[in-house]
């Protein structure tokens, strides 16, 4: 499912949407005791190729702190995906592609209350989506969010796709590793991971997307 179709089809009522919560509470519970809101206020999620779910996650977190009263900042760093203004029927530019290089500043950049309790800064129009991360703009961009957010949730560019990928990551308090079941080898996992704890930046853990469980089909029927 795409992540248009994973945002757009969300029914609070719905025995899907149940499951969902239920795994973003564990999830959140699980940064909680690893630091969130602590000592980790902005936190990456990143996957190894494309099309993994980072983004998907990010913005469901977003919208699961949200719905419970938090203040989120939804930041797309993956400069060359594009997704999330088109899911949040936002404008696409200004974004954070124009506030890095001072084309825009963070006020132009920022989209208000896309959905309850988060704002947006999308992606924007990059000219050059590494050199944009060179210097200390997002640091400064994420400085400016703490101030008003009790969280970044970030969505990091692909570390097999993006040679900026680490320097976002350098950038962030923490970062949770997002792995598609059945795409990568353990080593390949593992060499990531090693990257990731190779920048500096903690690294709160994995999370592993699409694994698929045989349902029985009296309980697939209740969902």
């Amino acid at each position: 499912m795409s992540l248009h179709e994973s945002i757009n089809r969300h029914d609070p009522k719905s025995r899907r949407s149940e499951i969902i919560a239920t795994e973003l509470g564990y999830l959140w519970s699980n940064l909680l005791q690893r630091g969130a809101l602590e000592s980790h206020r902005s936190i990456g999620f990143c996957a190894i190729g494309e099309d993994e779910g980072s983004n998907t996650l990010a913005a469901n977190l977003a919208l699961f702190l949200g719905s419970k009263g938090k203040r989120i900042a939804l930041v797309e760093a993956a400069l060359r995906g594009e997704a999330l203004a088109d899911v949040f029927h936002a404008t696409p530019a200004p974004g954070l592609a124009e506030a890095l290089t001072e084309r825009s500043s963070l006020r132009d950049a920022l989209r208000l209350e896309v959905a309850p309790g988060v704002d947006l800064v999308p992606a924007g129009q990059p000219a050059d989506p590494f050199w944009a991360f060179t210097g200390d703009g997002f640091r400064d961009v994420l400085r400016q969010l703490h101030a008003d957010h009790d969280l970044c949730i970030v969505d990091v560019p692909g570390l097999n796709r993006a040679p900026e990928a680490g320097l976002v990551v350098r950038a962030l308090d923490a970062v949770v590793l997002v792995v598609e079941a059945n795409r990568h080898r353990a080593q390949v996992v593992e060499r990531n991971i090693g990257v990731l704890r190779s920048l500096g930046t903690p690294v709160l853990g994995s999370v592993v997307n699409e694994l698929v469980h045989d349902v029985p089909t009296m309980v697939e029927k209740l969902m």
